[in-house]
């Protein structure tokens, strides 16, 4: 009697080892393929991110560094009084949203 007891014990714990032995490898396999498909994916990035550093390192040297000691000065003159025109544009059309915003609000108000 106790032989087949002893059997049985065995032979489950055997059929239970080889379950979990068989969701174990599945487990693994799974996430062998993911760390694959991680490891291709950070590939592509490390190439798009090289792509972009160069193209940035390309335009920051094809574009002007701004005014240098050796540059004609009239040059630099003319580029301010442009930025303080288009600053005072820009000033203008601000104060006069502004000045639109506040009619409605106090036309609002009233």
């Amino acid at each position: 009697m106790w032989f087949w007891v002893w059997t049985l014990l065995i032979v489950g714990s055997l059929v239970g080892a080889f379950f979990l032995a068989r969701s174990l490898w599945r487990s693994a396999k799974g996430l062998m393929e993911e760390l694959g498909r991680a490891s291709r994916r950070i590939g592509e990035s490390s190439d798009r991110l090289q792509e972009l550093s160069d193209r940035a390192r390309e335009a920051a040297t094809t574009r002007h560094a701004g005014p240098s000691l050796f540059d004609d000065v009239t040059i630099h003159y003319q580029r301010v009084n442009a930025q303080r025109t288009a600053r005072a544009g820009r000033k203008d059309a601000r104060r006069a949203r502004h000045v639109v915003t506040w009619q409605k609000w106090k036309h609002f108000n009233e």
